[in-house]
């Protein structure tokens, strides 16, 4: 592995677990602790408005908002950890690789999804563990995408070698 190539794949990781910690902390806090930081966005998007929302549209945009949060953040997931994955074990069996990261992303979003039922106020959804294993995925898949093009430029600019 060349020395770019490591210090890709440090800040790949590094950027996966900071993500991963952010995820955590968001996924495991209260009902309370939810609503109060998820209020300045709502407050936002709805003080932006000329007439009085009602509260079923209030509700609507922050469920807009908590999804959308929770795509970015699940794609960024999938982004570095897929990134970090290449990087590391390039030279192995793409196909394992894809399916390893995939049980991994899957588990992780399971497995913050699933710990919410102990939680005050939280509840557990699989339909939303699975929209986060889905964006973590296409996350993955844009990183093996971009992958494979950048290893495509290196063999045409080493002269086929790599």
């Amino acid at each position: 592995m060349e020395r770019i190539e490591k210090y890709a794949a440090v800040i790949s990781w590094t950027l996966f677990f900071l993500v991963l910690a952010v995820i955590c902390v968001l996924s495991f806090q209260n009902g309370s602790a939810t609503k109060a930081l998820e209020k300045p966005f709502v407050d936002g998007v709805t003080g932006t408005v000329d007439r009085k929302l009602s509260t079923e549209t209030i509700l609507t945009v922050t469920f807009y908002i908590r999804q959308a949060g929770r795509a970015v953040l699940f794609l960024a997931l999938g982004f570095s950890g897929g990134n970090g994955a290449l990087l590391c074990f390039g030279k192995r069996n793409r196909t394992a690789i894809g399916a390893a990261v995939c049980a991994v992303l899957f588990g992780i979003s399971y497995f913050t999804e699933k710990m919410k039922i102990f939680i005050e106020g939280r509840h557990y959804a699989f339909a939303e563990c699975l929209e986060g294993f889905a964006f973590a995925v296409l996350g993955y898949l844009c990183a093996a995408c971009l992958f494979g093009v950048w290893k495509r430029k290196r063999q045409k600019a080493g002269g086929g070698q790599g």
